[in-house]
């Protein structure tokens, strides 16, 4: 009888490792601007509420959004001080001047955005999701309007 293996290697998380350098492989780049906002509005869905929770804090606070972790979203979430299990989404607050701090490989300008305190009715997220994010969240007369904040 002879055996058969089959990889799948086209699925899963373990396909997009493939090619990859081990640095690519241990750490998170930027996502694009569309991606990032495709999926903060898909995770709204079941994240908003605790989204609003943490900017109700206080308008230095910034949402740590962290959406299906892989191996890199753990590391990074666990250097930030929370550890997250792998698959895993959900929530949790920083304040922006600890973000800042925090999140050094990022540039300057991205380090003065998080620390700059938040609009009326704005929430300010980073998003962990296979990358990462800074984006705004406003919501006026009802509707949110998620914006990107190029890198």
């Amino acid at each position: 009888m002879k055996r058969r293996f089959d990889y799948h290697a086209g699925e899963g998380q373990d396909a997009r490792m493939i090619g990859k350098s081990l640095s690519e492989r241990h750490t998170l780049g930027p996502l694009s601007p569309e991606r990032a906002v495709a999926v903060l509005t898909e995770a709204l869905a079941s994240q908003a509420a605790l989204l609003v929770e943490v900017r109700a804090q206080d308008a230095r606070m910034i949402a740590c959004l962290v959406v299906r972790a892989d191996p890199a979203s753990m590391r990074l979430c666990r250097a930030l001080g929370f550890r997250v299990k792998r698959g895993g989404t959900g929530v949790f607050g920083l304040l922006g001047d600890d973000a800042a701090q925090l999140l050094a490989d990022l540039p300057d300008s991205d380090r003065e955005w998080l620390a700059t305190p938040c609009g009326p009715r704005e929430t300010k997220v980073f998003l962990v999701a296979g990358g990462t994010a800074l984006l705004s969240l406003e919501t006026n007369d009802g509707k949110v309007v998620i914006k990107a904040k190029g890198r």
